[in-house]
């Protein structure tokens, strides 16, 4: 098998000749620091590219919409930034997402802390609107073609992935966390505007980059609970949220192949998963464990889920003995059942040696 006769074999629950190899959905940058003091080559020096290449993962290439950073809803073209103040340790400037937000002056990484957005009112998204146009020319020749030129020159050793940016994930951008919580009681005319515009800018550019390039997946960057569940109810998210992904989900694939539709949340996505799947979601990762997400209960509730994830990254810090327990306890299962793909939950922390990354990959696909 190739790598996309396999992606979708799996997708599919069919038999496949073995797992997509893709273990770590990514590391921070000061893990490969470390890395790099513990033998790994200096020119490993990125998550999306070197770090997957070195380490033997199938070849998996991008299309994001979101140019910029995943702190951008997919503006064409993005604020320019702007230094407001600059102290010893931090900066308090505007970024590309239009946001006021406080970051440390190291770069490590960390959420920045938000301090303002971009959107208060209808008037004001009204005004920043144009930049989520999806038919500025710009987009697609000075970033998608190029993107799509990439994809398109590894042919079927790759399965490629349209990066977009979620709805909830467009309404906390512009808006905030507090921001939102407002609207949704005091201006919910707002977020329908705002998520009538979210299915316009995907619809369309999903679809002209299908016409660009192969897609096997879309991936919507969400990020929407905690540790205790989601910060949103469900009757919010079946007024604001689902009428839209069905619309965007049905339009794409009455117009397109594409079969696979993802969402990504950290946290506790327990009560989200039935609310996705009504809309047409039919892949989901990455099943924080610390947030009390077990795959193995989510394949027993969700028999026909895509579940990516899952594996707990704090139990790469101990010795061989405890990696080799965890994986023995839920791999074996869910390879069985079909439509896995075997990765951590989450990026791998600067914690973690490349010793014992190298002994998880050894150990994990001994079980392939």
């Amino acid at each position: 098998m190739n790598t996309r006769e396999r992606f979708h074999a799996l997708c599919n629950f069919e038999k496949v000749d073995r797992p997509i190899s893709y273990e770590a959905l990514g590391f921070w940058d000061e893990t490969l620091t470390r890395w790099h003091n513990e033998g790994l080559p200096e020119t490993v020096v990125d998550a999306a590219f070197t770090a997957p290449d070195h380490f033997g993962f199938d070849k998996l290439s991008w299309l994001p919409i979101m140019a910029n950073t995943d702190y951008e809803p997919g503006f064409w073209p993005a604020f320019e930034e702007e230094v407001i103040e600059e102290c010893e340790k931090y900066l308090i400037k505007r970024d590309v997402g239009g946001n006021t937000v406080k970051v440390f002056k190291s770069g490590r990484s960390t959420i920045p802390q938000y301090l303002d957005h971009p959107v208060k009112n209808i008037e004001d998204f009204e005004n920043l609107k144009w930049r989520l146009d999806p038919e500025t020319p710009e987009r697609f020749t000075q970033f998608l073609d190029a993107m799509a030129d990439m994809a398109n020159t590894h042919g079927d050793d790759t399965y490629t992935c349209a990066h977009q940016c979620g709805l909830f994930g467009m309404f906390r951008l512009l808006l905030g966390l507090k921001g939102l919580s407002i609207a949704m009681r005091r201006d919910p005319k707002l977020l329908h505007e705002i998520a009538k515009q979210w299915v316009h800018l995907n619809e369309v550019t999903i679809k002209k980059m299908r016409e660009r390039s192969k897609i096997d997946w879309v991936f919507f960057f969400e990020d929407m609970s905690y540790k205790n569940g989601p910060m949103i109810s469900p009757k919010a998210f079946r007024e604001f949220m689902t009428p839209y992904y069905k619309r965007l989900i049905d339009s794409i694939k009455a117009d397109t192949d594409i079969k696979i539709f993802c969402a990504d949340s950290d946290g506790d996505v327990t009560l989200l998963i039935p609310l996705f799947m009504e809309t047409g979601i039919n892949m989901m990762l990455p099943f924080e464990v610390q947030a009390g997400m077990d795959i193995v209960k989510v394949r027993e509730e969700h028999p026909d889920l895509i579940i990516m994830g899952g594996l707990d990254k704090t139990k790469l810090v101990g010795g061989v003995e405890e990696i080799n327990t965890t994986l023995l306890d839920i791999v074996p299962s869910m390879l069985e059942k079909g439509g896995f793909i075997p990765s951590v939950d989450h990026n791998i922390p600067p914690d973690v040696s490349l010793k014992n990354f190298e002994k998880f990959l050894e150990i994990l696909r001994g079980l392939y």
